[in-house]
């Protein structure tokens, strides 16, 4: 959704800071060959101290110059104001994310939002539901990488959900701290400490990296894309040249059984398959790609437990009933004595 925003709804923006463009000046303005899609966090407030909306603008016109996506939540102050600025100034394609609490009642307009939203060539997503999951949800959506400025609990609650993500393999998304002035030290410091202790088990430089500023993460995200694309193309390589497959992981146990109300020959049994992929042309696979006519893609195999689980229900069934006919003859031959 796109929504140009009235000049008069807007809140003032942060003025450009003298020293955003310091760096290197070859690399701050070199275009890349393979635009990335970056998702931004960082602190929304008035009060935040120069020395991190430098960095945030900074930030703002090395994607921008470097063609990047700048993805964040379009807010009017701190980082993401001065973010904004910078991708502003350097000509970049800037994507805003608000919750609909923040749209005006009646009309298209969002209300707080940053003033480079106002003349319709930026987009804003409009997020719905009462809490911020959906936001979350569109801020990383389609997402490259993650790049993470110093900012308040709003910031370290985005942040940690998709270090939490990533440490689990829900996500495999890069994520870089600009650790401005040693802003997220004391993170570093919780992380290493959690590994040390066993509590992770993932190396922290796996879950978080950290860079010191704002050119050295994107130095550091580019190098990133270009090894994963390395690493496709090994793979597309190593497979006949049909490219990495995204293979959607299934339960390999029997599915269902006697007591969760299944098929009975279910029970205890193993699923032998070869799983369900997306083939090159997008679509569903089930079974073996590939398969000739008349061949078994999936194929439930009952195991030797299996049936001895099936044996040993159907021989108690049967004593069970033979009890009970022997039982109430017993009753049936003592009334006719009587």
């Amino acid at each position: 959704l796109q929504h140009p925003l009235e000049p008069e709804m807007l809140t003032p923006e942060i003025p450009p800071t003298g020293d955003a463009d310091a760096g290197d000046g070859a690399f701050a303005s070199s275009k890349s060959p393979h635009p990335l899609r970056v998702t931004c966090y960082g602190s929304s407030s008035s009060s935040t101290p120069d020395r991190y909306t430098s960095q945030a603008r900074h930030l703002g016109l090395t994607l921008a110059r470097h063609g990047h996506t700048c993805v964040n939540g379009a807010g009017s102050y701190g980082c993401m104001a001065a973010m904004n600025d910078g991708a502003s100034a350097g000509g970049g394609h800037i994507v805003g994310v608000i919750h609909e609490m923040f749209v005006v009642d009646g009309s298209d307009w969002a209300a707080g939002a940053h003033g480079v939203f106002r003349d319709g060539s930026r987009e804003i997503l409009v997020a719905g539901g009462d809490d911020l999951q959906e936001r979350k949800r569109l801020l990383v959506e389609g997402a490259d990488a993650l790049v993470v400025l110093p900012g308040g609990p709003g910031t370290w609650d985005e942040l940690w959900e998709m270090a939490c993500s990533r440490n689990l393999g829900f996500t495999d998304i890069p994520i870089v701290c600009i650790n401005v002035d040693g802003f997220y030290d004391p993170f570093r410091s919780i992380l290493q400490r959690a590994y040390d202790e066993q509590l992770l088990r993932t190396p922290p430089c796996d879950v978080v990296h950290f860079e010191p500023d704002a050119e050295a993460a994107v130095r550091w995200i580019e190098a990133e894309a270009a090894r994963r694309r390395e690493e496709a193309a090994k793979k597309g390589a190593g497979d006949g040249g049909k490219g990495k497959k995204r293979v959607l992981r299934r339960d390999s146990a029997a599915q269902g059984s006697f007591f969760s109300g299944g098929p009975l020959f279910a029970f205890g049994g193993r699923r032998r398959s070869s799983g369900m992929s997306l083939n090159d042309d997008g679509m569903l696979v089930v079974g073996k790609e590939g398969t000739k006519e008349g061949e078994k893609g999936d194929e439930l195999v009952p195991s030797y437990s299996s049936l001895q689980a099936l044996v040993g229900l159907s021989v108690t069934f049967v004593a069970g009933i033979a009890v009970g006919m022997a039982t109430v003859g017993s009753k049936t031959i003592g009334r006719s004595r009587t």
